[in-house]
């Protein structure tokens, strides 16, 4: 059935045309000299200075000076972002949304497998990478669900004419090592790139008395391919083909012994499409796309080999989409789609095999109304079948006081469908004793515990349950841009997010046993709000100061609205005495930092090949539990401290910049929270080389 559909996305993409961010790219190359261009935030190319959105780009020649290698690392020294992690891995914060919130692309894809709403952005290698951009804020509009909070797309570089091929090497401490092939052909009307990585680690233990790893030991695999060909002087065809394997070797201290086994992961994507120029003012393009996620687990007791546990988790995603790009004069461009898309889940704690059909609708106008001002207005119509239809608006306007100085505003709608664990899941913990229904499952589940006896009070009647909406946000971004010279650039961003209908887990029943059953529930109503900055100053000719800074506020509105009223209680860490809670005592939605900062120093000699850079990230404390049982942060012991992590790297060129080698150190200060930060393992050292086989 596989290698039926792959057939037929040939065959089909076969008449259309190649992807526009990618002829964009083409066509701006030399451009891009001159000034930095962004795609992700307007679905177009568009000159960064001018966005009307909170946007950024991190080059690949800055991923390569820092030694960074996943795409973790690179986002955890971005301003107002904090990577954060779970048992399923590390996910980003953007604007104090949690990592469920953003969507992760790869040249405008969707990265699958998110088995409990977070995406790992440790399986993702920055090889192969032009540039990474970050938009800040609710990019539904043009994205749809997940993209609520934001988007960071990972651009693929466009190989030279010609071949060329590199090789890279990373190893260092827990015997982490990195390796990637590179190879590369193109001509005017074809080309041909990919890369093989491995990357392995031995894992790490935080707390080895425990008999269990915090990182298990692991290798994995990432095979990529990207193939462009000029059909026609106004046809072009690309293929996409990305396959990503890991294998876990788990060991695990449980209560009833010791278990191990190996867990499997695997994430296949391919992506045929066309794009045909119809005239100088209009442009086509079909984009097809077809993405799996697997895992497997096996855990047996390491003494009679009987089976502990055993999972599994298979999504698959299918999307067609048609876009369409015309210039209806040289002051306003129309980008307009439309698609459909097919998602199903099969999983050891779903019943059945579920699916979701949705299909959607998109337009956007870029205006400039005048010389200075832009104006960018759209909307996007999401029809679901499982919630009702979503539309998302948007409206983002820049004008430039002058070429130095422009000012932004944009407004938008998000939103987040409920996911297949929220609807469909079915989980009893067989050791606690607790269990979690999805909405769709908790009236049939709940009188089965009845029918067994194992409910002993029910709180909310299953059946009353109200039908589960897409999470909304509305979002406000203020600021602006400033380059005085050439280096120097000052930015500042103003943002707030008002969000509905947040989905959570609630008991809707006592068991016998003493534990809850859980369900979900729209119920909260929330916001964030804050500002941050970026300043960046290049002098001295090899020299560059950088830093920027995020303010958070994070709020739970009830919860304010019952401190208002006096109705919430805490009590004293000293005393044991019951107190009031205050506004002020109250410290937001868990695990958001009020202040957040980083500083860097980099120096570059071109003659002696010399780059080194010094880089200090500070994440303030933040609230991480509820010692007094009132459901909210308010005393300082339930604060994880602020802390500061410092990394550096200096490497050296040689051959006419053809071989790098690399020395590279993250936390240096060997700052580690063994219960409450799982990944930080302590100071990091590693050693690596790049050799490019043609000369640069």
């Amino acid at each position: 059935m596989e290698k039926k559909f792959i057939c037929v996305l040939m065959l089909l993409s076969a008449k259309l045309s190649a992807q526009q961010i990618d002829t964009a790219a083409r066509d701006t190359s030399k451009a891009k000299k001159l000034k930095e261009v962004i795609v992700t935030a307007t679905r177009s190319a568009k000159d960064l200075m001018t966005v009307p959105m909170p946007v950024s780009t991190i080059s690949n020649k800055e991923i390569k000076n820092r030694g960074l290698v996943r795409l973790d690392e690179v986002l955890n020294e971005q301003t107002g972002l904090s990577v954060l992690p779970d048992a399923h891995g590390q996910g980003i914060q953007i604007q104090g949304f949690s990592p469920d919130y953003t969507m992760i692309m790869l040249d405008g894809l969707p990265i699958i497998g998110r088995t409990t709403g977070i995406l790992d952005l440790t399986r993702i290698t920055t090889n192969g990478i032009d540039r990474i951009e970050v938009v800040k804020g609710p990019v539904s509009s043009l994205y749809g669900s997940e993209a609520m909070a934001g988007v960071v797309n990972l651009i693929s570089a466009t190989p030279p004419l010609g071949f060329s091929t590199s090789v890279a090497a990373r190893y260092g401490t827990n015997k982490n090592a990195d390796l990637s092939l590179n190879a590369a052909y193109a001509t005017p009307r074809l080309s041909i790139s990919g890369f093989v990585n491995r990357n392995s680690s031995d894992g790490y233990s935080l707390v080895p008395s425990s008999g269990s790893p915090t990182v298990s030991p692991f290798h994995g695999y990432t095979v990529n391919g990207r193939v462009t060909y000029k059909l026609t002087p106004n046809t072009d065809l690309r293929l996409l083909i990305r396959n990503y394997t890991n294998t876990t070797n788990n060991n695990y201290s449980v209560d009833s012994g010791q278990v191990a086994g190996k867990g499997t992961e695997s994430n296949f994507s391919i992506s045929p499409s066309i794009t045909h120029r119809f005239s100088e003012k209009f442009t086509g393009e079909l984009r097809l796309y077809r993405s799996t996620y697997e895992t497997t687990s096996l855990l047996n007791y390491t003494a009679t080999n009987a089976v502990y546990d055993q999972t599994y988790f298979n999504q698959a995603f299918n999307r067609a989409e048609v876009q369409s790009d015309y210039q209806v004069y040289a002051k306003l461009r129309v980008t307009s789609g439309a698609g459909g898309q097919y998602e199903t889940v099969d999983a050891t704690r779903y019943d059945t095999k579920q699916s979701f059909t949705s299909g959607y609708v998109y337009a956007q106008g870029d205006w400039t109304l005048i010389k200075k001002l832009n104006i960018i207005a759209g909307g996007r119509f999401d029809a679901h079948s499982v919630y009702r239809s979503q539309f998302s608006p948007k409206l983002a306007v820049s004008y430039q006081l002058s070429d130095k100085f422009v000012i932004l505003g944009s407004t938008g709608k998000g939103y987040k469908a409920p996911d297949f664990r929220q609807l469909y899941l079915n989980f009893t913990n067989a050791v606690v004793g607790y269990s979690v229904f999805g909405y769709e499952e908790a009236a049939a589940q709940t009188a089965k515990l009845q029918q067994q006896g194992q409910i002993q009070t029910i709180l909310i009647d299953p059946s009353k349950l109200q039908p589960l909406n897409a999470e909304s946000s509305t979002g406000y971004n203020l600021g602006y841009r400033y380059r005085p010279v050439k280096s120097l650039m000052w930015t500042v961003n103003f943002f707030r997010n008002n969000i509905r209908d947040l989905i959570d887990a609630e008991p809707i029943a006592i068991k016998t046993n003493g534990q809850s059953v859980y369900s979900y529930f729209n119920i909260h109503s929330v916001y964030t709000q804050g500002a941050e900055t970026d300043l960046s100053y290049n002098f001295l000719k090899h020299w560059t100061v950088a830093g920027g800074y995020q303010y958070l506020q994070a709020y739970d509105n009830s919860v304010l609205d019952q401190i208002k009223a006096g109705q919430v209680y805490g009590t004293d860490p000293k005393t044991r005495e019951t107190v009031k809670v205050t506004k002020s005592m109250y410290g937001g939605l868990l695990n958001r930092s009020k202040n957040m900062a980083n500083a860097r120093i980099n120096y570059q000699d071109d003659k002696t090949g010399i780059i080194a850079s010094v880089r200090a990230i500070y994440r303030g404390r933040y609230g991480f539990s509820d010692l007094d049982g009132n459901g909210i942060v308010n005393r300082d012991d339930e604060y994880v401290k602020g802390y500061v992590l410092f990394n550096a790297s200096v490497s050296k060129l040689f051959y006419h910049n053809q071989l790098r080698f690399q020395l590279t150190g993250e936390n240096l200060g060997d700052y580690k929270q063994p219960l409450t930060i799982s990944n930080l393992p302590g100071r990091l050292l590693y050693a690596g080389f790049t050799y490019n086989f043609n000369k640069q």
